[in-house]
């Protein structure tokens, strides 16, 4: 029996929420692990219950995921049990946060815990990782799944880095062209101004536009650069957290044809590549759509994971759900196709290939047409400044000639 003064320890737990059937991970401190359970079963029907070990384990993103489930797919291949494959991550080091997880991992495993518990009681990964892994240990198909999980992080891994690479120069020359003007405008326009006064010229319109935008950004620079951090924190904040917002701003964004492309490929290629891991690893089709509703990015895509699953619950096929929520016609074509010959594996397999292969060329084709833009903008940007500044000195050379 434990006595009053005993310190308290810190256990880890995972429940099955009453109302939602869920099971959620959370943290309790107690006395011993009587008083532990105690405690955790007020919240739910316990799954799992050990001490926690010391620290909080990092979150893993999606290049530590891809690290993690790499790895740990050529161990078990390799004929290692999951205890050594932890240990052998831990040990080699390339990725800080993955050993201090692995860490972790092999504390909760050592004391009993599957895998997947362990993988849960951390807190380090997301549902997606967790149930694939869960249903590689019911299944013993633990390398696959791991396998498949390598492969959706590489491939989202892929996505971003594609995306990135294609908005990154336009990005930089416009902040270069940007920055440019503002040190125009901080170091030259005031010794331009003052001469101007000097020899009391009649300044056109659009210099003294610039000249006056130059002063205020001068004199009130600080109120600028406030507001626009102001605006910025305020309009993320509302989209992050206010569902109608967020909709909103999605609707206008998707709107727009070249941006909906860059993002709406993504999504569907998330969508596709859970479905068909899941699938493969014989998760039930409503937790699979589930796990896909976790890691689609836009509200808009949640939602209709949401009537999907709502529709497949009321009896309705998978294909004609995915087809009554407006989902690409490829998509759900590919589904039926899958469906009726038993072959959704491969189905989804060239559903994948199809569309990574037509955004990768959207992007390239993106990226070629992108950058003579970009110039053109700098261009544009500066030939206007520089205008606007001599344009009074072409005007003032005839008067001083003719003096």
């Amino acid at each position: 029996m434990a006595t009053t003064g005993e310190k308290q320890k810190v256990f880890r737990y995972i429940v099955v929420k009453n109302k939602s059937n869920k099971t959620v991970a959370h943290t309790v401190k107690a006395r011993d692990m009587e008083e532990a359970k105690a405690k955790a079963s007020k919240a739910g029907l316990i799954v799992e219950i050990t001490e926690a070990p010391p620290g909080k384990a990092p979150k893993l993103n999606e290049n530590d995921l891809y690290f993690f489930a790499s790895n740990l797919s050529s161990f078990v291949s390799g004929g290692f049990n999951i205890l050594e494959a932890l240990e052998v991550l831990r040990d080699r080091g390339g990725n800080r946060k993955a050993s201090a997880v692995a860490n972790h991992l092999i504390f909760y495993v050592s004391r009993g815990a599957s895998l997947s518990a362990a993988l849960q009681l951390t807190g380090s990964f997301p549902l997606l990782f967790v149930n694939l892994v869960k249903s590689g240990e019911r299944s013993g198909t633990l390398d696959a799944a791991f396998v498949d999980l390598a492969d959706f992080y590489k491939t989202m891994k892929g996505l971003k880095s594609k995306i990135s690479s294609a908005t990154m120069y336009p990005l930089i020359i416009s902040i270069m062209a940007v920055l440019a003007v503002i040190a125009y405008m901080v170091f030259v326009l005031p010794a331009m101004n003052q001469m101007f006064s000097t020899l009391g010229a009649q300044l056109p319109g659009i210099t003294v536009f610039v000249i006056n935008m130059a002063d205020f950004f001068q004199h009130s620079w600080y109120w600028v650069i406030g507001g626009i951090l102001l605006v910025y924190v305020l309009f993320r904040w509302l989209v992050i957290n206010v569902l109608s917002i967020k909709r909103f701003y999605e609707r206008v964004k998707l709107s727009i044809p070249v941006i909906k492309r860059v993002y709406i490929a993504p999504e569907y290629l998330r969508l596709a590549k859970t479905l068909r891991s899941g699938y493969v690893n014989g998760l039930p089709v409503v937790e699979v759509l589930n796990l896909t509703e976790g890691v689609m990015e836009h509200q808009l895509f949640k939602d209709k994971i949401a009537k999907i699953k709502e529709q497949v619950i009321a009896g309705a096929p998978l294909y004609e759900a995915f087809k009554e929520a407006d989902t690409d016609p490829l998509l759900w074509r590919t589904i039926s196709i899958g469906t009726e010959t038993g072959n959704l594996d491969n189905s989804l397999a060239r559903y994948i290939d199809i569309t990574q292969e037509e955004f990768n060329r959207f992007l390239d084709t993106l990226t070629a047409a992108v950058e003579p833009f970009a110039l053109i903008f700098v261009g544009a940007l500066v030939g206007f400044i520089v205008i606007s500044l001599y344009l009074p000195m072409f005007e003032m050379i005839p008067a001083l000639l003719g003096g």
